[in-house]
């Protein structure tokens, strides 16, 4: 198969730079907004993001049904991005927005953020989706899910450095940030995300025919077969304890730097370093992971980020907050063992390879759906978890913390999320497939569809 050329992979790449300019302002933002502009508590805040995760506990796998069943001439998954593009957009602003007060308020959050969810699967998921219909040639598709990464880390690097300075500018003269300058910057990133998930319609295409076989699959064929998938079932771990940790810690951390370091002049440089740094890893790892192996190279990645969460726990503890050159280099040093973060998703298509051939059943957007969902888990875990947490040792909005709240916060947005890091290492140990495994099943798959 013709290699994918370089216009290809940096317009796949841009997919998900689209896609966080809606979704990581309001994962680093969100809790924030909720808490201490809208006046919830974090129990509240919590519960809203963990029905908006039930929700999609339901609607991920549906969808992913649907998207794998449709049959376009633009293919199975583009025209979900092309339609669905502009309602994401709208409802990232609209979930920025207040409405009313009391129980009113807080029905509007919840319908704004699950509406949000539910269009972020539409076009996130198909988005997905397209690097398991795009190729099969394995290095391609670790090369895509790079991009990918470094798509998802430089939005997040231009948005955790303007976000902040733009915050302040629209709030004006007010003492924190206001209501009104949450929904511009908001309406910002969503204009700029639209075009850019239609280059990426324009740009990639859907080369490769689905299953083997040309018999209708049944929706609940298709989802019994992904959850007896094995090495499914085990990414799908991976991603829920990964995404746990770095979803929680990126929805969390702002807290910590308001309250604990207590420097806003250098909240966009502790925001964007990681991402920075994550997308410097993967440029000079991305041509080792075949090399080296995935599964060694996600060793590499969990291990170094949890150590150097751990130990940012621990320069708070026994250092202070106020030594800014340690904590600036151990952040730098947990963005860069990001890296590993596009291997499990290059490993999906491993797994649905392994299905087709053992079952003769593929499934790539159930798929892709399972492992979407462990990620908007991880996310509501973690946040949700983390603000329960932080209330629990006596976190209140606007007001100077106690010390066993800075010490709340602390914990939580460092030493939980850096031992969810380490535990990941365990998880991936389980994982059966390896390289040469992997080229034995692409070998019989190529043989049945006779290419």
């Amino acid at each position: 198969m013709q290699k994918l050329s370089k216009k290809t992979l940096f317009a796949y790449g841009c997919g998900d730079f689209a896609s966080n300019l809606c979704w990581t302002f309001l994962g680093s933002y969100l809790s924030i907004f909720y808490t201490d502009v809208v006046g919830m508590a974090p129990a509240v805040a919590s519960a809203i993001m963990l029905i908006a995760k039930i929700w999609d506990g339901v609607n991920d796998p549906m969808f992913g049904a649907i998207a794998e069943r449709t049959n376009t001439k633009k293919g199975r998954f583009r025209p979900y991005i092309f339609y669905g593009a502009p309602f994401l957009a709208l409802f990232s602003v609209l979930t920025f927005t207040t409405f009313g007060n009391g129980t009113t308020s807080v029905l509007w959050a919840a319908f704004t953020y699950i509406g949000c969810g539910m269009l972020y699967t539409v076009v996130n998921l198909s988005y997905g989706s397209m690097s398991m219909v795009m190729t099969t040639d394995p290095e391609d598709i670790a090369q895509l899910n790079s991009f990918r990464m470094m798509g998802t880390n430089l939005s997040s690097v231009l948005l955790n450095a303007i976000s902040a300075p733009l915050l302040l500018k629209f709030s004006g003269a007010a003492a924190g940030y206001t209501a009104g300058a949450y929904t511009k910057v908001a309406l910002i990133y969503a204009v700029c995300a639209v075009p850019l998930f239609y280059f990426v319609y324009a740009s990639c295409k859907e080369t490769i025919i689905p299953p083997v076989s040309e018999t209708k699959v049944a929706v609940s064929t298709s989802i019994k077969s992904v959850l007896s998938n094995k090495p499914l079932m085990i990414i799908f771990a991976i991603q829920l304890c990964a995404m746990t940790a770095f979803f929680g810690r990126m929805g969390v951390v702002i807290y910590y730097l308001m309250y604990n370091v207590q420097r806003y002049d250098l909240i966009s440089v502790f925001m964007m370093l990681p991402s920075l740094m994550t997308v410097i890893g993967i440029l000079f790892t991305k041509n080792y992971i075949m090399k080296v192996g995935k599964k060694k190279m996600l060793y590499i990645g969990y291990t170094g980020a949890g150590i150097s969460l751990i130990l940012i726990y621990v320069v708070g503890m026994t250092m202070g907050y106020g030594n800014i050159p340690v904590l600036i280099v151990l952040h730098a040093l947990y963005g860069f063992f990001c890296f590993s973060f596009p291997i499990p998703m290059a490993m999906v298509p491993e797994a649905v390879n392994y299905q087709e051939d053992k079952m003769g059943v593929r499934s790539d957007g159930t798929s892709m759906a399972t492992i979407s969902l462990s990620t908007k888990f991880g996310s509501a875990i973690g946040v949700s978890g983390g603000l329960l947490i932080m209330g629990a040792t006596g976190y209140a909005a606007n007001v100077q913390q106690t010390q066993s709240a800075l010490n709340g916060i602390n914990m939580t947005t460092n030493l939980i999320f850096g031992i969810m890091f380490l535990l990941c290492v365990i998880i991936v140990k389980c994982y059966p497939l390896d390289e040469e495994k992997n080229k034995e099943i692409l070998v019989r798959l190529d043989q049945k569809a006779g290419r």
